[in-house]
C-alpha cells in the first residue's frame, strides 16, 4: 500500500480541538522538560487545561516561575509546581523526579521536550559542543525514562513523549548533532515500545501493555531556539549556512506551538492507539494518519522513523 498524502495542519483542527479534551487528563501527573518557554510551555498549558497536574522545569528560574504561575492562574483547582533543574545532571534528575512525586504523585505522563541546536558544518564543530547536544536530547530523556518507567510498569499505565524532528529521517546539512540526536531518540522510542509490549505481558503478567511511547515532530515553530541556533562562528566563517536555512524557513508555513501541544494531549489522552512507538508528525492530520496505520498490516519489526 502506497503512502497517501495526509492533510497539512498548521494550528488547531477538529481532531485536536481543545474542547474535546476537557478533563480528559484529570487525575494525571505530567512532567514536561524544557517547559519554561516555547513549545514546552505550550504543551504544559494544554495538559493543564485538560486537567493534568503539571511539573514545569528548565534551567531558567524566571521562565519556570512564570509558566507555573500562568498554569495556576487558569484556576479550576489545577495543581502545578516549578523546579529549576539541569536535566543533564544526575543529581538534578533524581531531585526533580522526587519533588514531582512527593508534591503531585506518581508521574503518569513524561514529555521530554528540552532541546538545543547549532547550525554549523561538522568540520567546524567542537567535540564537547557536539556531544552536549546528544546529552540534552538523548542521554537526559533516556535517563529520566529509566527513573520513571518502573512505576509505570508496576501500574501498567503511562505515556512518554519525546520531542523529535523530521530531521530524524532526513539528511539535513549543518545540523549533524541535532539530527543524530533526534534519530537516536526516535529509534529509542520505537524499540522501547516493542520491549514493553513484550515485557508487560510476559514478565509483568498484564493482558496488554498499557504504556504508550511516542516521538513527535512538532513542526518548524518559530521559537527562541531558532534565533540562537546560529553562533557567531557560523555567521563569520560559514554564512552560506545562514543563507540556506533562511531559504528553507521561507518554504514552510508558520506552524503554531499549539499544534504540537494539543497533539500531545491527544496522545496522552489515549487517542493514539496504533501510533505507539512511531514518530508522529504533528503537521499532518493525526486522525488521517491513524486511520491509515490501522488499515495497514503491522510488520513484526516496525520502523519508528517510517
Amino acid at each position: 500500500m502506497s503512502m497517501p498524502e495526509f492533510e497539512l495542519r498548521i494550528g488547531i483542527y477538529p481532531a485536536i480541538e481543545p474542547d474535546r479534551f476537557l478533563n480528559s487528563l484529570s487525575g494525571k501527573v505530567a512532567l514536561i522538560t524544557g517547559s519554561g518557554r516555547g513549545i514546552g510551555r505550550e504543551i504544559t498549558l494544554a495538559l493543564a487545561k485538560s486537567g493534568a497536574a503539571v511539573a514545569v522545569t528548565s534551567r531558567t528560574k524566571a521562565e519556570v516561575d512564570q509558566t507555573t504561575k500562568d498554569v495556576l492562574n487558569l484556576g479550576n483547582g489545577l495543581r502545578a509546581i516549578g523546579v529549576v533543574a539541569d536535566i543533564c545532571n544526575r543529581k538534578d534528575q533524581e531531585s526533580l523526579v522526587n519533588q514531582v512525586t512527593e508534591s503531585l504523585g506518581p508521574i503518569d505522563i513524561l514529555i521530554c521536550n528540552a532541546g538545543t541546536n547549532t547550525f554549523m558544518p561538522f568540520h567546524m564543530t567542537e567535540p564537547n559542543s557536539w556531544w552536549t547536544q546528544m546529552e540534552i536530547m538523548v542521554k537526559a530523556p533516556t535517563e529520566l525514562t529509566r527513573m520513571i518507567l518502573p512505576s509505570m510498569q508496576n501500574r501498567n499505565s503511562g505515556t512518554i513523549i519525546y520531542t523529535s524532528s523530521r530531521a530524524a529521517a532526513t539528511d539535513l546539512p549543518w545540523a549533524a548533532g541535532y539530527s543524530c540526536a533526534k534519530t537516536a531518540i526516535s529509534r529509542f522510542a520505537g524499540i522501547l515500545q516493542n520491549e514493553l509490549n513484550i515485557l508487560q505481558r510476559d514478565t509483568f503478567g498484564f493482558e496488554d501493555n498499557g504504556i504508550s511511547i511516542f516521538s513527535i515532530h512538532p513542526g518548524e515553530v518559530k521559537t527562541k531556539l531558532h534565533q540562537t541556533a546560529f553562533p557567531e562562528k557560523t555567521k563569520k566563517e560559514a554564512p552560506y549556512v545562514v543563507e540556506m536555512m533562511d531559504k528553507l524557513a521561507k518554504m514552510h508555513p508558520d506552524f503554531k506551538g499549539e499544534l504540537a501541544a494539543w497533539t500531545c494531549v491527544y496522545l496522552a489522552a489515549g487517542k493514539g492507539k496504533g501510533l505507539e512507538g512511531r514518530l508522529v508528525d504533528c503537521t499532518r492530520d493525526i486522525q488521517q494518519v491513524k486511520d491509515h496505520v490501522l488499515a495497514t498490516p503491522r510488520p513484526r519489526i516496525t520502523n519508528a522513523c517510517g
